[in-house]
């Protein structure tokens, strides 16, 4: 029986029959449209994959866990991460009680986000080295790993550290995020870093100084090639500026944490991650010839700030908890899922609770912590891998022909680069060619921001200009629903200016199955700018409509009906209306366009009308901005 292979009686299918199979589904439909996607990072997605798909690169399936280049895992046996949360709370008290009861609960990496930093955060007001003790102490830092988000802070940070206790974790300084971030590097750079790094180094071996983000890219709208492919030029940066200073690359890798973002495209954030450690081990090979622990990538893993929204808070923790999954197969060593208000206000001891519980959920009960790369052996994952990793490779080698990291940061490379990325995405995300759900399709219109104040919107104090700093044009943080977000939180200003809602009337007459389908259109559609959208369900006649119109006293009403129909509701309704007030069709009947006008239709919504320039037109329409 051992020898026996299960289903040897079944006739292999070729490609080219389930090929067949699916166009005979498809009923003549165009296979490629269809079914087949491109990636922004520009590559096709196959709606299936076989093992013929990895034809010559079946080393994919060969490379054991924890060998060298690492692209399964750089773990041999298991798959376990360390659960990591940040701290951002102002009051040092309270932080200090938030991490107590964190660690309490299973949180095995601390994060402390310090006050007036470029972190985006309001952060822990830890102004000097007693600030920092009392946060310390108490703290059992010989079970967990302790991390630092302090930006331009971290060489004072790092000398507020106390010396007598040894320290497992990371300081998080990343210079070239700062010249990156803030535009200028006010001093600092790889020769403020050697000191700290090469102390560190033979002080505290696991503690590592240097932290390089990718989110210095991601979360300024990059594609995740970009991502991948100038965070590691950005790590290859800092191996040859810290090895003309004397740091041996060995050093400097075992003092180095990639800190890579996760974003919301699931298997290719898995295929990231596996990418990631293999074209690490090709760049770490052109500097050393130690093929062993010293090349290792040190991976964490954080949400994406740039995919959290301000509205319908609770779509956050589905997307953290996607986000995760995706760190957790594709091998990270720690995950950090931020809470899922964190862009409304520090987090506070539930939205820290529920955080730390998703990772608690997958690996005490589903388990992704058991087996090293459970990805393994998947045609999809293990193709797309090799593709991204083919793509970024490709961008890195551009990087360093054209003088590495810096220069073409100095030059404005980069910059221009994710520029065109971020347009691109914004107007995916105007159009709704892709979706950010309480946002730009099904919001929760009646969700009210009652404090403004937002977290997201914290800038740092401002980084002190030094004598020859570096200067380039900086990087500025996206996020996906800002411009959508930014329309609905003028409708409230109004709102609360006012002391009124903006009413909508939906008025769907005629044929059940059209004024339903408009209905719903229309109320998704106007909802994501906050008006008080009303459906009424359904009007019989235009009498019904009228009183409708009169009852509610509505700033804009919608006809919802079918193209054969609007024109005669259109006339019948309009014409006995004593103050009309802004009139819109759902849908766009071409034909009669110009005799809907005339009748006096202020405009159109429907399923390619752009979202975000509509709803602007609107309320300047409506006299909100």
């Amino acid at each position: 029986m051992a020898s026996e292979k299960l289903f040897s009686e079944f006739p292999p299918v070729s490609t080219e029959e389930w090929t067949n199979l699916i166009q005979k589904d498809l009923k003549g439909a165009d296979f490629e449209k269809k079914l087949v996607w491109e990636t922004q990072e520009g590559f096709k997605i196959l709606p299936f994959y076989r093992k013929e798909n990895l034809k010559g690169k079946e080393w994919l399936l060969s490379n054991l866990p924890g060998k060298f280049p690492y692209l399964r895992s750089t773990r041999k046996l298991t798959n376990d991460w360390s659960i990591r949360q940040d701290i951002d709370t102002p009051d040092l008290k309270t932080a200090k009680e938030l991490a107590v009861e964190a660690i309490g609960n299973g949180v095995s990496a601390l994060g402390l986000v310090l006050a007036d930093v470029g972190s985006g955060r309001k952060g822990i007001q830890i102004k000097n080295e007693k600030d920092l003790a009392f946060l310390l102490e108490d703290l059992p830092l010989n079970e967990i790993t302790l991390h630092f988000v302090a930006e331009e802070k971290s060489p004072e940070l790092y000398s507020w550290l106390p010396k007598n206790k040894t320290l497992v974790g990371g300081l998080g300084y990343d210079p070239y995020r700062i010249l990156a971030r803030q535009g200028h590097s006010g001093g600092h750079g790889p020769e403020t870093l050697k000191p700290i790094l090469t102390e560190l180094a033979g002080k505290w071996k696991n503690f590592r100084a240097l932290t390089v983000h990718s989110s210095t890219f991601r979360d300024s709208g990059s594609t995740i090639v970009q991502e991948l492919a100038y965070t590691l030029a950005l790590g290859s940066e800092y191996l040859y500026r810290l090895g003309e200073l004397g740091v041996s690359p060995e050093v400097v890798n075992s003092q180095t944490i990639f800190q890579f973002t996760i974003g919301p495209d699931y298997f290719l954030e898995i295929a990231k991650f596996r990418a990631a450690r293999t074209l690490w081990a090709e760049i770490f090979s052109s500097y050393s010839s130690d093929k062993g622990e010293a090349s290792l990538p040190f991976i964490e893993a954080e949400t994406a700030r740039y995919n959290y929204g301000i509205y319908d808070l609770h779509n956050n923790i589905l997307r953290g908890t996607t986000e995760a999954i995706s760190a957790a197969i594709g091998g990270a060593e720690i995950i950090n899922v931020l809470p899922f208000d964190h862009l409304l206000q520090p987090a506070d001891s539930f939205s820290l609770r529920i955080a730390r519980n998703v990772q608690l959920l997958l690996k005490h009960e589903s388990y992704l912590d058991k087996v090293a790369d459970p990805s393994s052996g998947s045609y999809y994952l293990e193709t797309i891998t090799d593709q991204i990793t083919e793509q970024a490779w490709k961008l890195f080698t551009e990087v360093e022909k054209d003088g590495g990291f810096l220069e073409c940061l100095k030059s404005g490379k980069i910059q221009s680069s994710i520029l065109e990325s971020k347009k691109k995405k914004e107007e995916n995300y105007s159009t709704r060619k892709e979706i950010f759900l309480g946002t730009n399709q099904y919001p929760n219109s009646k969700d009210k921001i009652q404090n403004k104040d937002l977290n997201k919107n914290i800038k740092s104090s401002g980084l002190a200009s030094s004598a020859n700093e570096l200067k380039v044009a900086a990087l500025p943080e996206f996020f996906a629903g800002d411009a959508i977000e930014e329309i609905r939180i003028k409708t409230e200003n109004y709102e609360t200016k006012n002391k009124t809602s903006v009413k909508v009337l939906l008025l769907p007459l005629g044929d059940l199955k059209m004024k339903k389908a408009r209905a719903i259109f229309s109320l998704n559609f106007l909802g994501c700018a906050g008006f008080n959208v009303i459906d009424p369900g359904s009007y019989e006649t235009s009498e019904e409509a009228i009183a409708g119109i009169q009852k509610e006293n509505p700033q804009m009403i919608v006809f919802c009906s079918s193209d054969e129909e609007v024109t005669s509701y259109v006339k019948d309704i309009l014409s006995k209306l004593k103050s009309k007030p802004l009139v819109y069709v759902a849908g766009y009947p071409k034909d009669i366009l110009s005799e809907l006008e005339s009748a006096g239709v202020n405009g159109f919504i429907h399923v390619r009308s752009n979202l975000l320039e509509t709803l602007s037109d609107l309320q300047k329409r409506l006299g909100i901005q």
